[in-house]
């Protein structure tokens, strides 16, 4: 079966320490893959600030975690990593965390490439930490970290994701221009057939909705309705993008979309622009009355 990077997920593109501590860890640990020197630590990859990651940033920079048992230490199971002191087997027990385009490995085993060669033993149970870097007839994941198992740990994990969530929600409210809480009133098309030919594929088809606000999250609401554009268009730029369906409630992140011949509008513009239920339950705890 032929190998194949893993595209990296959206906490990859996070900007701060915890963008940092994946990008350098990865770079490192690969590097020291090629050159047959040991791998540093978390702790001593240099161009890192501070002091060793917390649960919070390693959860942050991860893509796969999981409790794991130590199958054959110095081991691969994938034909493109060569075996060595920087590598295990490790059967996958129970996955803590992964990202979606990861498939689920409970069960299976998979190749670690360690942060510190030669620490693990037969038959030892872990927490790892780590991204994944590979993907073929098994996973190769690059470790950030490990810990002992325990229902503490579980439960601190636990916490540390809900903040990296509420986080991630808070950030993307900040981005939208206007985001508000509502009802969908109507929506109508805004978009005209041509007098001659036929509409593009890649034509966004803009309709237009009006929205009954009923809170404010980002930025300020000077109507108690407002219109917004969303399209309706079947080109992959404008697939994903939310559709406005009278009647439908829920949190709108609306921006400034640049029209030619007229003033700017709001628009939704891609999937994100309509909060799921679950993040809209964190979004509501920022409401302004």
């Amino acid at each position: 079966m032929s190998l194949c990077p893993v595209s990296p997920p959206a906490s990859v593109r996070r900007r701060g320490r915890r963008a940092a501590l994946r990008a350098g860890l990865s770079l490192a640990l690969l590097l020291a893959l090629g050159r047959g020197a040991g791998a540093a630590p978390p702790e001593a990859v240099p161009g890192l600030p501070g002091p060793a990651p917390s649960l919070k940033e390693l959860a942050g920079a991860s893509d796969y975690v999981f409790r794991g048992t130590v199958v054959r230490p110095g081991a691969a199971n994938l034909q493109i990593v060569e075996p060595s002191e920087r590598t295990a087997v490790v059967r996958v027990d129970e996955v803590l965390q992964a990202a979606p385009q990861v498939d689920d490995f409970t069960g299976r085993e998979v190749t670690m490439i360690l942060s510190r060669p030669g620490a693990l033993r037969a038959g030892e149970s872990q927490v790892f930490f780590g991204t994944v870097g590979l993907a073929g007839e098994s996973l190769g994941i690059l470790e950030l970290g490990r810990s002992a198992p325990g229902d503490r740990l579980k439960a601190r994990l636990a916490r540390a994701q809900e903040q990296l969530f509420a986080e991630a929600v808070q950030a993307k409210i900040a981005d939208a221009d206007l985001a508000v809480q509502g009802r969908v009133l109507s929506a109508r098309a805004t978009y005209r057939e041509p007098k001659s030919g036929t509409l593009s594929e890649h034509d966004p088809l803009w309709w237009e909705a009006q929205l009954e606000v009923k809170a404010v999250l980002q930025g300020t609401a000077l109507q108690a309705t407002i219109p917004f554009w969303f399209p309706t268009g079947s080109d992959a730029m404008w697939a994903t993008a939310p559709r406005a369906v009278p009647g439908s409630e829920g949190i709108w992140l609306l921006h400034l979309y640049e029209v030619e011949g007229r003033a700017p509008v709001f628009a939704v513009l891609r999937a994100g622009d309509l909060l799921t239920a679950a993040e809209a339950k964190v979004a509501e705890k920022r409401v302004k009355p």
